[in-house]
């Protein structure tokens, strides 16, 4: 097989499914593509406070957002409003997420499938990404939000199909999980938003909905997403965004229901001096309250059907 073909599958299949700014410099070479940061660089700079803004939001009298200015719009910027339909979701009982995208290199495209669920205080997450020549597949499971997680390392027989062994490949507490992958399960969402990192913003109806886009500054709104993709693909570097927008969509009470994700970035895989310039174009639909689904069981497959 051509060489820099194979390196374009193993990036975008393993890549694809890991679902900017000041002090930041970009290095770019002739050959692998790095993004390094100064040292002693915190994302948690460019990161909310989740809580006090959480905290305002539940002093209103009126909760709700149509998309028109109300009792919530003037007090949030739009980051703010994001965060918040991210945070009523997390504090949800029972979520549950699916994925559905393609990763496009411009040789191969490649499947994405994610799912999230939340039972009570249990979280599991897939993801798969599949061709016919090049297949990944990952479950995790942490019980509670400060628990362990066990990751198993399966294989991907399908775009939506997969085997895993019965116990897990890797055990970690939530810090390492976290340090290792960009975040905890119970985290759920991997992109830092805030005022820091929102370029553009926009609000808009749609039908009984509102559906709000963001363009993020790509490099340090993906910070946490780098480091996920870097160690679950041996990647040489934390590769660099060109492009993250997101479109989101949720109820006048600011119940997610639907994200569009839009981002382009470069990578290299480690060993392989050939870099691949990918396109994610990845749907999340979102259900909670009285929706949910159990978690599955060791082999069992995660229906991917928007209607089961």
């Amino acid at each position: 097989m051509n060489k820099t073909l194979l390196s374009y599958l193993l990036i975008i299949g393993i890549c694809g499914v890991a679902g900017v700014g000041s002090g930041v410099i970009l290095k770019r070479t002739l050959g692998p593509i790095d993004e390094m940061y100064p040292p002693g660089f915190d994302p948690s700079e460019f990161s909310v406070n989740i809580e006090e803004i959480y905290g305002k939001y539940e002093t209103l009298s009126n909760k709700t957002y149509d998309g028109v200015a109300n009792s919530v719009n003037p007090k949030f910027s739009n980051s703010d409003i994001a965060n918040i339909v991210l945070e009523n979701y997390r504090r949800n009982e029972n979520n549950y997420s699916l994925g559905i995208g393609v990763a496009d290199a411009g040789i191969v495209a490649q499947t994405i499938r994610s799912a999230q669920i939340k039972r009570g205080n249990t979280y599991f997450e897939e993801q798969i990404s599949y061709s016919s020549m090049v297949s990944v597949a990952n479950r995790s499971i942490q019980e509670g939000k400060d628990g362990g997680v066990d990751l198993y390392g399966g294989s991907a027989s399908g775009p939506e199909t997969a085997s895993y062994p019965e116990g897990p490949t890797q055990k970690f507490d939530r810090a390492g999980y976290k340090s290792y992958l960009g975040k905890s399960l119970d985290e759920m969402f991997i992109y830092i938003i805030s005022d820091k990192t929102t370029t553009k913003s926009s609000v808009s109806k749609k039908g009984d909905d509102v559906e709000l886009y963001l363009e993020l500054n790509p490099n340090i709104s993906t910070f946490n997403y780098k480091i996920q993709m870097q160690n679950i693909s041996g990647l040489a570097n934390l590769p660099p965004f060109s492009e993250v927008k997101l479109t989101y969509t949720f109820s006048k009470d600011l119940e997610l229901k639907h994200l569009h994700v839009d981002e382009t970035y470069v990578a290299t895989k480690s060993g392989i001096p050939y870099p691949a310039k990918t396109h994610n174009l990845i749907e999340y639909y979102y259900y909670s309250n009285d929706a949910s689904r159990d978690i599955p069981k060791s082999n069992e497959a995660i229906n991917y059907s928007q209607e089961a």
